[in-house]
């Protein structure tokens, strides 16, 4: 039943922020809504119990008063009781694992030691985790300003009975961290990328899990900018007598101590007790590829905090308040599926099931729905929920792009291919970007109805003066050994304005060639696509103009044009694959070496990625070029 009244308590939240009156304004929606959530907070921390953590906070907060290290006394220590002040002696009794000193990193001990002073009770730090949570999301109104967000999705913290209920209700310090993140968010947005890392090492040091969060906001250009985020580590030093115990009761925890984890709970019957530390290695690798493919800052940091809460060993509901505020600026429907999931994982302290063998159904209950549809919004981006991102105008009409280079012998029936949606108006252009060709490609695409413009730069820069050349809302790049399915144009057009969030995406393709490798490497570009977002292109990308604006128009590189194309539409908007309908040659895999063609190619791409992370990406593309063709590019063109 509780578990019920919490997912239907979710469904009302939805309707609410779907439903909430347009004709508001920012200003008065802000401002009702955080009454609102003040109101609700204070009912919480009146009428909901406190859990059994706030005990330890006490108790540690009191001991650090009375001259105690928390890392060095355990609760359940003898003789405890007789040195803690008299007001904070209720709480002993109460305190989970008495025979473990603190684990919590040194900024949540510090804050235990100023809500204990004022008022070592729950009440007191309800009340604090309350007001802490109230304060992160005051934060996050400006946030969603910032980006042009509607006021509306503020409710998505406000009255979000996760929130609710584990910071104002339950008393979790994890209300700190989620101020925290929020603070981050807010300084990241306004470009103060040091103030920014600051908050998110703070907020790391009332909860570990929270520094994962830091290097998904490198991006390239604020390398020398994320030192501030290790200033908040000098607080061990208020510790430091603890020596190598202050990490021995987290290692107990991490060690021992399983709940909630799902992927822990998946290993158990494999590995045993090795289970938690398998389960941290498989995060480990799978942040390192969320790390390298998606780099957005609604995304990557959103999807890395996910996969960190999978892959602990205890993931309790509470932990789950590091979510919320990056759940606002990609509200997506798989998140609230996740948060309204956690009710069914863990209830209040009286119905809380022990250990994992009793809670297999009610994991699966939690974590295979958000499993779902985050693979279906592989499929379909849309699925997110309304404000997920900027909103694009309708696309009126497509043109198509060739760059070329001697492709006389093909040229003509990629033209070809396109004929029909021209003559049906789907196609309002065809331009072929000629880079400098010594045989009769210029005069094949003139034969064909194409404009042609000369371009120098590489296929990037032919690609890009190409764009500048055409007219229409959305433009398709097609490479010219490839030959384009006739619904394809239409396709294209009707995803755009059926959805206004899609900034562009890619067809998908396959080789008009046969074989086991060539099959093989289809199937890897769609996995890779949808997974990430990242396509190729001779995948057929495609693209709003709009979603260009402000992101430095259409990549002038040598090589590497596609994935830093990608990339940008990433950062604009949703992507998508839209499931297939080019033929392309397959001659570039052809002959000897067809492995280490591979390998060459995912070497390159998961070099430029790091270099992109790292700010160390050749801006021009010749590097790339040099290293995939063993030459630099032509003067006039690939």
């Amino acid at each position: 039943m509780y578990g019920a009244c919490w997912v239907l308590s979710f469904a009302a939240l939805a309707v609410l922020v779907r439903w909430w009156p347009g004709g508001w304004g920012r200003g008065r929606s802000t401002a009702g809504i955080l009454a609102a959530g003040l109101v609700l907070r204070l009912l919480f921390v009146w009428a909901w119990p406190a859990d059994s953590d706030v005990n330890r906070y006490i108790v540690e907060g009191v001991l650090q008063a009375a001259g105690g290290n928390p890392y060095l006394t355990a609760p359940g220590e003898p003789g405890l009781a007789e040195r803690l002040p008299e007001a904070a002696r209720p709480a002993l009794p109460g305190v989970n694992h008495k025979e473990l000193a603190a684990a919590y990193p040194p900024l949540a001990e510090l804050y235990c030691r100023l809500v204990a002073a004022l008022s070592p009770t729950p009440l007191g730090f309800k009340a604090a985790a309350g007001l802490a949570d109230l304060a992160g999301c005051a934060v996050m109104a400006l946030v969603l300003a910032r980006r042009g967000l509607p006021a509306s999705l503020l409710l998505l913290w406000a009255a979000n009975p996760l929130a609710l209920g584990m910071a104002a209700g339950e008393g979790h310090l994890d209300a700190l961290v989620g101020l925290g993140v929020a603070l981050g968010l807010l300084a990241f947005a306004r470009g103060r990328h040091g103030l920014g890392s600051l908050c998110l090492g703070a907020a790391g040091m009332v909860k570990y899990p929270a520094l994962v969060l830091i290097p998904f906001f490198l991006d390239g250009k604020n390398v020398g900018k994320l030192w501030p985020a290790f200033v908040p580590l000098a607080l061990f030093g208020l510790y430091a007598e603890a020596g190598g115990q202050l990490f021995s009761s987290l290692a107990a925890f991490a060690g021992y101590l399983s709940h909630g984890g799902p992927v822990v709970a998946l290993l158990q019957p494999l590995c045993g007790r090795g289970a938690p530390a398998v389960s941290l290695v498989v995060g480990g690798v799978v942040l390192a590829g969320v790390w390298l493919t998606v780099q957005d800052q609604r995304r990557g940091p959103l999807a890395a905090m996910a996969v960190v809460l999978a892959c602990l060993p205890s993931a309790y509901p509470w932990y789950f308040l590091a979510l919320v505020p990056l759940w606002l600026v990609r509200p997506d429907r798989s998140v609230w599926w996740l948060l309204a999931g956690q009710g069914l994982v863990t209830a209040p302290a009286w119905l809380r099931p022990a250990g994992l063998g009793g809670e297999g159904l009610a994991l699966a209950a939690a974590w295979m729905p958000w499993a779902g549809l985050v693979v279906w919004g592989w499929y379909r981006p849309w699925v997110s929920g309304p404000g997920a991102g900027p909103l694009f105008g309708p696309v009126a009409g497509l043109s198509v792009v060739v760059p070329a280079r001697n492709e006389a012998a093909r040229l003509g029936a990629c033209l070809a291919s396109l004929a029909g949606a021209v003559a049906a108006g789907e196609i309002v252009s065809v331009v072929v970007a000629d880079g400098g060709s010594a045989d009769a490609t210029v005069a094949v695409a003139r034969a064909g109805g194409a404009k042609v413009v000369a371009a120098a730069g590489g296929r990037g820069g032919q690609i890009a003066a190409g764009v500048a050349a055409c007219g229409g809302d959305a433009v398709l790049v097609l490479h010219a050994d490839a030959v384009c399915r006739e619904d394809v144009p239409g396709r294209i057009v009707r995803a755009f304005n059926a959805h206004p969030a899609l900034a562009g995406g890619a067809v998908g393709m396959a080789f008009a060639g046969k074989g086991p490798g060539l099959a093989a490497l289809v199937a890897l570009n769609a996995w890779r696509a949808r997974m990430t977002g990242i396509s190729f292109g001779d995948q057929g990308q495609f693209f709003r103009r709009q979603a260009l604006d402000g992101r430095g128009g259409f990549p002038d590189m040598a090589l590497m044009e596609d994935v830093e194309l990608a990339l940008r539409l990433r950062e604009a908007g949703e992507t998508v694959l839209l499931g297939g309908g080019l033929a392309v040659s397959g001659r570039r895999w052809e002959g000897p070496g067809f492995g280490a063609k591979v390998v060459r190619v995912l070497r390159l791409f998961a070099g430029y990625l790091m270099a992109r992370r790292l700010g160390w990406a050749d801006p021009t593309g010749r590097a790339y070029y040099r290293r995939y063709y063993g030459r630099p590019p032509h003067q006039t063109g690939v």
